[in-house]
Parts: C-alpha cells; sequence; structure tokens
C-alpha cells in the first residue's frame, strides 16, 4: 500500500521529499512580540521575501511565522519543477495584453528562473538542482498543433525554443509513443522541501527570526497585528505570503481559489523498467491539455506523476476520493508509458494551489499606503516566481526600487461570487477533466 504523506498541518513533520528531517525546528513565537517586517509563511515566497530584506537592509528587524514546519508545507509538496511560465499560455497574452507585455513578462519568468540558481549557488544550498529542461509535450494531434503554433509566436517573440519531432522524443523517450511533440524550455528540477530548509538556514544566518509551529488565527490591519494562539506580532510592514491559504485569514476569499493537485510516486524502478522508458536525461515534463499531468524522474530512480485537480475549497479531501485521485494518476502515468502500467506507488500525497480565473498571480498591496503586502496565487508555477516576488518585495520595502510594472501589474484576478465558486468551479474542474480526455 502506498504511504499517504498528509496535507500540511501544523505539527506534521512527513514528507514525500524528506525521509527525516535534517535541520532543527525554531521555537515557536512564544508571545507578543514586535518587528520592522512580519512575513506569514515559511514557503519559498516568504523566506526570499526575509532573506533579500536582510541582504538589502541588514538592520531590519525581520519575523517569519510558519504554522507548521518549514520545508513540509505546501512549497515542499511540488514537484521540482523550476521552469520559466507566467500568466497563461503565451498565445492568450499576446491576444489579450500585447506582445510587448506577453515578451516582458516571459522574459522576467526566465531570469526568475536564472535567480533560484544563482540563490542556489550563492548559498550552497544542497537542493538536488539538475538543469535537464523541460518538456511541455502533446499527447493529441490537436494539441500537437497549439504547440506548433506556440512555438511560432515564442518565436516572433524573440525566443527560440526547440520544437521536437515525434522522432525526436522517442530517441530520449523510446516508450512514450503516445506523445506527438514537445517544446523545449530552459527549466531545472530540483527538491523544493530542501530548498526551503537551506533558504531558511540562510536567513536564520542573516539574523531573521523565524517561528515555525506558529499558526496565524487572524490579522488586525488597522494596527498591523498579527494575532497567534500565544500573542500578538505588531509589525511596521506585513507581507502575506501563504498562496492558496489567504481565504483563512479573511482575504481574497473571492480572487484566490484553492485547488487541490494529487501526486504520487513510485517504487524505485528496475533496470529493466528504466531501459524501457529511457528518460535519461532527467528532464521535466507536463503536457498541453487544459487539466495537464506533470512528471519527473527522482535522483533514486523514482519517478513522479501529478495532476487529477479537485477544487478543495475547505481543504479537506475525503479518503475515497484521494484514493480514486492516485487510480487516475496510476492510468495516467501508464498513458505515457505504458511499460509502467503495473508499477505500484509508494507514496501517495496532496497539495493546495492557489489560483485565479485569469491565471495571473496576487503580488500587491492590500491597503492604501501599503503596509499589508500579499505575493500568492502561483496558479502551479511557484518555485522561480515566487522567489523572484520575494526578492522584488524587499526591494521596494527598503525603498530600493518599485515593484516592476511587468509582470506584477498584470490584470487584476477576477472576484468569484462567493456563494457560486462552492457550487460553479468543481462543475467547470469536471469540464476541464472531460475536455482532457485521451479518446483513442
Amino acid at each position: 500500500m502506498a504511504r499517504v504523506v498528509p496535507p500540511a498541518v501544523q505539527g506534521a513533520h512527513t514528507s514525500v521529499w524528506l525521509d527525516s528531517p535534517i535541520d532543527e525546528l525554531t521555537a515557536a513565537a512564544p508571545g507578543d512580540t514586535a518587528c520592522d517586517v512580519a512575513i506569514v509563511g515559511g514557503g519559498l515566497a516568504g523566506l526570499s521575501t526575509a532573506l533579500h530584506l536582510k541582504l538589502l537592509a541588514p538592520r531590519l528587524d525581520v519575523l517569519v511565522l510558519e504554522a507548521g514546519r518549514i520545508g513540509y508545507g505546501q512549497s515542499g509538496l511540488n514537484s521540482g519543477q523550476c521552469a520559466p511560465r507566467i500568466g497563461p499560455p503565451i498565445e492568450t497574452q499576446v491576444r489579450s495584453l500585447g506582445a510587448e507585455f506577453a515578451r516582458a513578462a516571459h522574459q522576467y519568468s526566465l531570469d526568475a528562473v536564472e535567480l533560484v540558481r544563482q540563490v542556489v549557488a550563492e548559498f550552497a544550498i544542497d537542493c538536488e538542482m539538475h538543469h535537464a529542461g523541460q518538456w511541455q509535450v502533446a499527447l493529441r494531434d490537436t494539441d500537437a498543433l497549439q504547440l506548433e503554433k506556440r512555438a511560432q509566436i515564442f518565436s516572433s517573440l524573440g525566443f527560440d525554443l526547440p520544437l521536437l519531432s515525434a522522432d525526436a522524443v522517442r530517441a530520449s523517450l523510446p516508450d512514450a509513443h503516445r506523445i506527438r511533440n514537445a517544446l523545449v524550455f530552459p527549466a531545472s528540477t530540483l527538491n523544493p522541501a530542501r530548498l526551503c530548509i537551506g533558504l531558511k538556514r540562510a536567513a536564520l544566518a542573516l539574523g531573521v527570526r523565524i517561528h515555525e509551529n506558529t499558526c496565524v488565527i487572524r490579522i488586525e490591519r488597522s494596527i498591523s497585528a498579527l494575532v497567534t494562539a500565544r500573542g500578538a506580532v505588531r509589525a511596521s510592514r506585513v507581507v502575506l505570503a501563504v498562496d492558496s491559504g489567504i481565504g483563512k485569514l479573511g482575504l481574497l476569499r473571492l480572487n484566490v481559489i484553492p485547488v487541490a493537485a494529487f501526486g504520487a510516486r513510485t517504487r524505485p524502478l528496475s533496470e529493466a523498467e528504466r531501459a524501457s522508458i529511457g528518460w535519461t536525461d532527467g528532464q521535466g515534463i507536463f503536457d498541453a491539455r487544459p487539466l495537464f499531468n506533470f512528471m519527473r524522474p527522482l535522483a533514486d530512480g523514482r519517478l513522479l506523476i501529478g495532476g487529477s485537480y479537485r477544487f478543495a475549497g475547505n481543504n479537506a479531501i475525503a479518503p475515497p476520493l484521494a484514493a480514486r485521485c492516485t487510480q487516475e494518476l496510476s492510468e495516467q502515468l501508464a498513458m505515457f508509458f505504458p511499460s509502467l502500467r503495473s508499477i505500484p506507488f509508494d507514496a501517495r500525497w496532496h497539495g493546495s494551489l492557489g489560483c485565479t480565473l485569469n491565471d495571473w498571480p496576487i503580488v500587491a498591496p492590500l491597503d492604501l499606503d501599503c503596509r499589508h503586502w500579499h505575493v500568492g496565487a502561483w496558479n502551479g508555477h511557484g518555485i522561480a516566481l515566487a522567489m523572484s516576488a520575494g526578492r522584488d518585495l524587499a526591494r521596494t520595502l527598503t525603498g530600493l526600487s518599485p515593484m516592476p510594472e511587468v509582470p506584477w501589474c498584470c490584470p487584476r484576478a477576477p472576484r468569484v461570487p462567493g456563494r457560486l465558486l462552492a457550487r460553479l468551479l468543481p462543475l467547470y474542474l469536471g469540464w476541464l477533466r472531460r475536455s482532457s480526455r485521451i479518446t483513442y
């Protein structure tokens, strides 16, 4: 039976990425305290903000509050694909915002990937980073045509991305007969839990105060106070880096939609199984359907696959639904690699994505005097963007530079009427699942 990795909750220290803890747990916030900048959320966005604040202004008193344990929350549950992507597909950006905005936004995402590499190198973070690239693959003829058009649009914007033919794909993935073509992006794979913990260590070394197992119960915005079970934290500036969890704090409930993404990990592949699928370069993969799968090989010989999205309004997923989604992942893995049809999973889990109806993240102040900021709603593409947004926000909070207009002045996320959200979103996701089916 596959080991079930529980969702991130206070006190849950189980991770698909770590067999056992590799760092010391910091103490919970002891009671009332004060600081210059308080950051809610010890994921990639929060830690990057804290780290860059101390690099730019060493005298600032920066405090991070993490509800659980760093490396075991949502940032530590993703697939570890650090790739250039922000907003909706590039053709949608060109059509709705113009070529110049689309070009600048994609260039920003490329620079964000490079920033992650630079931070990992500068602070000697052991996160198993591998610069293997990422393939967006087509499983259907309609998707193959879409990738051809997408490659042309990228080229017209000055980005020449290789488009691999079916034969070229087969040279790397001999078992993947269903793949029609693949668009290749410059990207890296990494261990996201180790990245989070490496950022935590770097931030602590610079003097950031970090309190784990400290859940913020509510925000008193009138006095810039964060209320916890033991007291209140007063701060001149507050950064809410909580992605899908922002609604629990009573903010952006109608803008940020929590969507559960399921993941599973196979047992280690045998030599014969590895030979049958190839995949020796270790690139990340996701496909071009509306509700896509994402997958990658792991350093220990296992494979990771994710997808099977569901609405997670209260972050509670019933066990029967979780089991059904895991079965879907097994069937989807066999769709990519038929020779792995019977391979069992040894771990399964789900995480919550902060999504918006227009696919753009929300990195913006929550009040006119810019005392409270939100950094999140990554729509499932958060590694590079979260790190880069944290750096940008640190520059803004220290007065070095304003937030870049591109991409953070992107279209505001539409609001969804609360009464309709729980009713309509599951129906919408169901429609997307049907439109993503492979019928031949």
